[in-house]
């Protein structure tokens, strides 16, 4: 059985992993979630573990009790004083936390230590630290993640084999948030038409706007990318192609995109598979930079 570790001083998406991986205690869960709007994505439906070679074994967090309160609830067996105790007892770390620094030198704890790693979101959102990241877990036989959940949307299957054509995709995120939250249109757009865009530019926008990008595919498929918060909420796909019509996928079934996040974290954790190639993590990092430049 493959021995994981879940990390963050502040723990998100903490509640969806827990229960993929462990199971759950649904009365445990419901007296100690402190995440009560993640229940509706997991109440009644892991009363037992889905991974079948890999569990959550230990856990820590800049706050113990809410290191205390997933572990109640989702039979995690120690909760940790340290980072480093977590590294130390684990075959592989889960990196769930919002600081971006934080992530990625915890990145690199965990590879120094010989630990493949999952980064919720960004590896860095400097291109070069995530590239010298990346080359160092394939140097040491390792294996890293990172991405947002909506790389595993299944609204955007729709687009998966479209060609050529025009696409707009769009997520509402004020300006001052989408260093934090770029990721999410970045995996918006990867989810839709592939992690593989030969070209890649940032447009300028109007003042107190955010950024928007541009991806560029092998077909000749331009695609842009656009962040506001006078956007609709979540992610939205609008495709024109060839059709008499545009396709449009509304990205918001939360719950099957991370459920196939952990499926995808648990082939690597356990098969020690790649799940996405590492050029592709690379892109995303390059994509959520360009989405920053002012």
């Amino acid at each position: 059985m493959v021995s994981l570790g879940m990390v963050g001083k502040v723990l998100i998406h903490n509640y969806p992993y827990g229960a993929y991986f462990n199971g759950t205690d649904a009365r445990l869960l419901e007296e100690h979630c402190t995440k009560k709007w993640m229940l509706e994505f997991i109440r009644g439906r892991f009363p037992e573990p889905v991974a079948a070679g890999s569990r959550i074994t230990h856990v820590w967090a800049g706050d113990r009790a809410e290191a205390e309160a997933i572990a109640a609830g989702c039979r995690i067996g120690r909760v940790c004083d340290s980072v480093e105790e977590v590294i130390e007892n684990v075959d592989g770390v889960l990196i769930l936390d919002e600081d971006a620094d934080f992530r990625t030198e915890t990145i690199e704890r965990c590879l120094h230590a010989g630990k493949s790693v999952y980064a919720d979101k960004v590896v860095s959102l400097i291109p070069q630290r995530t590239r010298e990241l990346v080359a160092l877990a394939e140097q040491n036989d390792l294996r890293i993640a990172a991405w947002s959940q909506l790389l595993f949307a299944a609204e955007a299957r729709a687009l998966e084999c479209v060609a050529g054509g025009a696409a707009l995709v769009t997520f509402n995120l004020k300006p001052d948030i989408v260093p934090q939250y770029g990721i999410h249109l970045v995996c918006s757009a990867m989810a839709a038409f592939g992690h593989d865009p030969v070209q890649m530019d940032s447009l300028p926008t109007m003042s107190g706007r955010p950024p928007m990008i541009t991806m560029t595919y092998a077909d000749g498929k331009h695609v842009l990318l656009r962040a506001g918060e006078d956007l609709p909420p979540r992610g939205i796909i609008v495709y024109v192609g060839s059709a008499a019509e545009p396709i449009i996928a509304k990205l918001s079934d939360m719950a099957p995109m991370f459920d196939s996040s952990a499926a995808a974290l648990a082939d690597m954790f356990e098969k020690r598979t790649w799940p996405l190639p590492p050029d592709a993590i690379v892109r995303m990092s390059e994509a959520a930079a360009l989405l920053c430049v002012s």
